[in-house]
């Protein structure tokens, strides 16, 4: 049995590829005073991981949605950039951080590589595996 996720029409993941770019402009623009203060693994901790977590999901979905993989990586890491480019210029206490880029391409880089063994699953024979456990 395919995981739900999987059946979805493109017009769904096209529509949560988009609110869930929102949501990451929208975190980038906010105020860090907005966010708990962070003081412990200030350089590789929550910070980083929230990173990853959004590209991972970013690029996840606009696969999903029908993006090629390497369109995904190059628009969502183009993206990464941007946005700290956004928060140095832009914002009044943010900053511009290289290891939120690193973070950033992790996050995309992981989502690549499992659609990736996804697709190559599939191409194999064993797209019932990979669907079920990767829904993307």
């Amino acid at each position: 049995m395919k995981h739900w996720l999987v059946n979805l029409p493109k017009k769904y993941w096209t529509t949560a590829h988009i609110l869930w770019a929102v949501v990451v402009f929208g975190l980038h623009a906010m105020s860090s005073k907005s966010f708990p203060k962070i003081t412990f693994w200030e350089y590789i901790g929550p910070d980083k991981l929230v990173h990853a977590f959004m590209f991972f999901v970013s690029t996840a979905i606009a696969i999903q949605s029908g993006w090629r993989r390497a369109s995904a990586a190059i628009v969502w890491i183009a993206a990464g950039i941007f946005l700290e480019f956004y928060q140095f210029y832009f914002t009044i206490d943010r900053t511009f951080d290289w290891l939120d880029i690193v973070a950033d391409f992790f996050g995309v880089f992981i989502a690549v590589k499992i659609a990736s063994h996804r697709n190559t699953q599939k191409n194999k024979g064993y797209s019932h595996i990979s669907s079920e456990t990767f829904p993307f």
